[in-house]
């Protein structure tokens, strides 16, 4: 096959690869969660405390004196990064900062109670 016909090829199958690529992760093409999202009772207690535990504290990252930046165990703590803005960017990956770190995005309910807890004021309730 000559030169010309073998780059002809190639850039014939690239946008091919290209595309067949573009926006493939887990979270669009497997969608965790398929039912509906129940944000009415979102509550610090019952509903965030559980999730920050889950996903920001366990790992050591945001818990107690040895906390990376801020510390997520407590209800002063994540209110404080829900006050200043930084929460809600950083667990949509829209932030320079996107949380969990190294982590796939918490999914689109998870995010969507974080969001009202906050929107509704970050009360500790």
């Amino acid at each position: 096959m000559s030169n010309k016909k073998t780059i002809l090829l190639a850039l014939a199958i690239l946008p091919l690869l290209l595309y067949g690529c573009y926006n493939d992760n887990s979270e669009d093409l497997y969608p965790s969660n398929t039912g509906t999202c129940d944000t009415a009772a979102v509550t610090y207690t019952a509903v965030i405390k559980p999730i920050m535990d889950a996903k920001c504290a366990t790992s050591g990252c945001h818990l107690g004196a040895s906390a990376t930046g801020y510390d997520l165990s407590t209800h002063a703590g994540l209110a404080t990064v829900a006050g200043n803005g930084r929460l809600i960017p950083a667990i949509e990956h829209t932030g320079s900062n996107p949380m969990p770190q190294g982590s796939a995005k918490l999914d689109d309910c998870t995010i969507a109670k974080i969001k009202k807890w906050v929107n509704d004021g970050s009360l500790n309730n």
